[in-house]
């Protein structure tokens, strides 16, 4: 009979009661709504960074494209759709369609807020080409601004030396 009420008491003390059920659930969305608006700045940051490095590349390569083949290659910044294209070589994805990166779209989701030249870098353009000559070198230098929230990175290249850099 002994044995019979501690099994009982074990029973009753094995569940969880409703307050204790409506506690942690409270706790746990407290710690959501706190944690949300750091993950999303995290990603908006992110996406800048990754958007950034992908332009970066990009014209890196055209340079490369361009002393390797002996020939000119122009990459075009068009900030009202945010995108950019790239002359003479094939999208990556489809051989017969140019290479085109819409910035505004997945993965990356940020807009070009400023183009500019460094002849005239107080002058904001709508759209902007560089032409790399066939030794890789630029016809002008460029800033390209993008941004996504409050974060915000700029690529340039160097008008003499064509190098690439993110700010």
């Amino acid at each position: 009979m002994f044995i019979l009420r501690s099994a009982k008491r074990l029973a009753k003390k094995s569940g969880v009661t409703l307050a204790e059920i409506t506690i942690s659930v409270l706790i746990i969305g407290i710690l959501a709504a706190s944690a949300a608006p750091i993950y999303a700045n995290s990603l908006l940051k992110y996406r800048v960074d990754v958007a950034a490095q992908r332009i970066a590349q990009d014209i890196s390569q055209t340079q490369r494209v361009a002393r390797q083949n002996n020939s000119t290659r122009t990459i075009s910044f068009t900030s009202s759709d945010h995108s950019y294209a790239i002359s003479s070589i094939s999208s990556l994805d489809r051989v017969s369609a140019p290479y085109r990166v819409g910035l505004n779209q997945a993965p990356y989701r940020v807009d070009i807020s400023l183009l500019a030249t460094a002849a005239q870098p107080a002058t904001p353009l709508t759209s902007v080409a560089i032409v790399f000559d066939r030794f890789g070198m630029p016809d002008q230098g460029i800033a390209v601004t993008i941004s996504a929230g409050a974060f915000q990175k700029r690529v340039d290249v160097a008008p003499t030396s064509g190098r690439v850099s993110v700010q």
